[in-house]
């Protein structure tokens, strides 16, 4: 007879609790099954044994132990609380439902049952119903900051933001000092987009309140999200500290990938990759942890790398969004992608994309009447998406154009105020599922222009519920065909996509009859300086484009032309050369090509107008592969350097040509390496023809399409207008 027989049962259930507590996982469990056994009916001990399947992350155990605990109670709160809890967590949010209510109704005084409710019910679209189990939590648990943050978010996904930020003011009109309302009115400011207010409250929550981690952990996203990026680290670091002593892995783990996302935006790129390598190793292939990952590899220009990580995360999760938009993101800047390669890709992240039951929206109609366009963006601001759209958006004629604005706000930023003056409304989405589409499609648009595409924070997936009648993509991540069966244009012109291209596209082509943008140049620009060759006596090359697109076999091109060109240099200025081991890692690949290591110079990154003005050292630039320049090219013409591109057969590959042409310099275009390096080599032994381009590049670009407001203007129009047309048309003739 064992020795658990002899002894008093709860004497047995403490020296197993005593075990678990020593570590002796192995010894509890025994004991506690020994006296499951003697005592079939006893639900305390299926319950601690359950504790301890559940302690050890062991799910399925766990499950099973708390319906033995059920077996013999089923009213018993604590495990209908944690297997309802774990339900949620495997997806079953039916089931797990059904166990939070019943918990509900037996220990109604319960605030973590009602906060499980509402996360069960937020899951199962009914952000009403889940605003009012957050409401009870909280009311039973006023000094909970948790259960205040999960009640505006529900209160967000219910769409009623505006009138739950007056609920919470209300509230600290009368208690200026409350955390969990300063909270939660901090995640609901940022969420309209009041960004500063938000910032000030949670900042005061965290001096009220200093060893709670959540509003320490929102006030990093906020800072995050302002571009305040040395502040919101110091933010992270501090809300790690803060969960040292906590159980929850889960949070734990989020803000370090947070903390990791955020050193990629300081162009930290080595140490976010060792920290997320460490996390990974911890944790395993968690597919944040992953798609960051690949990001940062790609970034330094280890790009099938970066394209490998991706596609373990889709091996580990096939139908993750996350992992497909990742790898979308990678292939572009692979040397061996191909269109037919990158639209697979995007095709199969198109299907990824969560659809909602909505209304059909109203058919196409009257082919002359104004028309209602929604800019879907996050960068409506001094970025790519800004410099190479706003003149185009400013030249649309008004009378037969009404532009509406949708993605975050950028207070100060100088072209984030022209897109300000020209919306007739600007919206911020917020709320989950259904609720932003709703909130959208409530703009009665016409058209929605992505500007966003699978970048960061993009809010292109939208798109598949339809937010408008016609929908099309331009600019913003556009480096080939979005793959989205519900994005009907996309915005080009005859260079990027030549005849015959059709078939590497889902969308149907909208070529603009010069190029595909308007280039914006900054007033502050420097004046073009004379040629650097002349002072120096020997040709600079140089690429000031992202590391990331420069390739292994772009490198090797660069290396065979500075070989060919005696006594030249080269200048590759980018953020990720602020970082020494990668300033010598690039060098060394150089070296490894025979090119004495004193010719490369590595440039860090700088402000605008100094990076502008360092064009001044350059004679030609070298275009990266496959991935091309685009408003990098730009700013080098403009600053009086003439670009040499090789473009490629996807999208990303022929912004350089697209831009050469439209200003007359399609001589520039090299149809092959060869062809590519020849031309370089050549160029580079007359000066005086470089010289003399340099000084007339400005002029001729300002005379070009490429600068045409007005003109660029009035070909947008006409596109859209023929869409719309179009769209018109074929909905008649059905």
């Amino acid at each position: 007879m064992s020795e658990s027989a002899h002894l008093d049962p709860t004497a047995v259930l403490n020296r197993a609790i005593e075990a678990e507590h020593a570590g002796d996982r192995d010894a509890a469990r025994s004991l506690m099954r020994a006296m499951q056994q003697r005592l079939p009916f006893w639900d305390e001990i299926p319950l601690r044994l359950a504790e301890s399947f559940r302690a050890a992350g062991e799910t399925t155990e766990a499950i099973a132990a708390y319906e033995a605990v059920l077996d013999c109670n089923p009213k018993r709160p604590e495990a209908l609380l944690a297997l309802g809890v774990l339900r949620l967590a495997t997806g079953q949010v039916d089931l797990a439902e059904r166990l939070l209510i019943q918990c509900c109704g037996i220990a109604p005084d319960h605030p973590e049952a009602w906060d499980a409710l509402g996360a069960s019910l937020l899951l199962s679209h009914d952000p009403l119903a889940a605003e009012s189990a957050f409401a009870q939590a909280q009311l039973l648990a006023p000094d909970s900051v948790i259960f205040a943050l999960h009640r505006t978010e529900a209160a967000f996904a219910a769409g009623c933001g505006p009138e739950e930020v007056a609920r919470l003011e209300c509230i600290r009109q009368e208690d200026p000092a409350n955390v969990p309302v300063l909270a939660a009115l901090g995640e609901a400011y940022e969420r309209l987009g009041r960004r500063a207010e938000a910032i000030d409250d949670l900042t005061l929550a965290t001096m009220l309140r200093p060893d709670e981690v959540l509003p320490v952990a929102s006030l990093a996203q906020c800072l995050v999200r302002a571009n305040r990026m040395i502040e919101a680290l110091a933010a992270f670091d501090r809300a790690i500290t803060l969960t040292q002593d906590q159980p929850s892995e889960r949070i734990t783990l989020e803000l370090r990938n947070n903390r990791a996302a955020t050193l990629l935006r300081l162009h930290r790129f080595r140490e976010a990759i060792n920290e997320l390598e460490s996390l990974i190793a911890q944790h395993g292939d968690h597919p944040g942890l992953l798609n960051n990952l690949a990001n940062a590899l790609v970034s330094l220009g280890r790009q099938h790398e970066g394209a490998a990580v991706a596609r373990r995360a889709i091996a580990n999760e096939p139908h993750s969004n996350l992992a497909w938009r990742s790898l979308c993101n990678a292939l572009p800047y692979c040397a061996d992608t191909d269109g037919a390669k990158l639209l697979a890709a995007t095709k199969t992240t198109g299907r990824q994309h969560p659809r909602h039951d909505l209304p059909r929206l109203p058919r196409p109609s009257d082919p002359q009447r104004r028309l209602r366009v929604g800019l879907l963006s996050p960068t409506l601001k001094t970025h790519p998406v800004g410099w190479l759209t706003i003149a185009g958006f400013e030249n649309l004629d008004p009378a037969a154009f009404e532009l509406h604005a949708i993605g975050a706000e950028h207070g100060a930023d100088p072209i984030y105020r022209r897109f300000r003056q020209l919306a007739a409304s600007w919206t911020i989405p917020s709320g989950l599922g259904a609720a932003v589409p709703t909130q959208i499609r409530a703009l009665d648009l016409d058209i929605v222009i992505d500007l966003g595409g699978y970048g960061d924070q993009g809010l292109m997936p939208l798109c598949a519920d339809r937010l408008a009648p016609l929908q099309i993509k331009w600019v913003g991540s556009q480096n080939h065909s979005t793959g989205l069966a519900e994005m009907d244009w996309f915005i080009t012109d005859h260079r990027e996509t030549p005849a015959g291209f059709e078939p590497l596209y889902s969308e149907r082509l909208l070529r603009l009859p010069d190029g595909y943008v308007c280039y914006s140049p900054p007033a502050y620009a420097p004046a073009v300086a004379s040629l650097p060759a002349l002072r120096t006596g020997a040709i600079t090359f140089g690429c000031f484009n992202n590391l990331a697109k420069v390739t292994p076999t772009t490198i090797a091109a660069w290396a065979a032309i500075l070989r060919a060109t005696p006594g030249s240099r080269f200048i590759m200025k980018c953020h990720q050369m602020s970082d020494p081991e990668t300033r010598d890692t690039f060098v060394a690949a150089f070296a490894h090509h025979g090119v004495d290591p004193t010719r490369i110079e590595p440039r860090g990154g700088s402000p605008h107008r100094t990076l502008l003005e360092q064009y001044g050292d350059v004679d030609i630039v070298l275009d990266p592969f496959p991935y091309a320049g685009g408003l990098t090219t730009c700013e080098a013409l403009w600053m009086g350097v003439p670009v040499i591109t090789m473009p490629g057969e996807i999208f990303a590959a022929r912004h350089s040509a697209s831009h050469l042409g439209n200003i007359g310099l399609d001589d520039w275009i090299a149809p092959d390496l060869a062809a590519y390096q020849t031309q370089a080599i050549a160029r580079a032994t007359d000066l005086p023809a470089l010289a003399a381009l340099r000084q007339s590049l400005r002029p001729r670009m300002k005379a070009s399409p490429l600068c045409d407001a007005p003109r660029f203007g009035h070909h947008l129009g006409a596109a859209l207008r023929n869409a719309w047309q179009t769209a018109c048309a074929e909905e008649h003739a059905a």
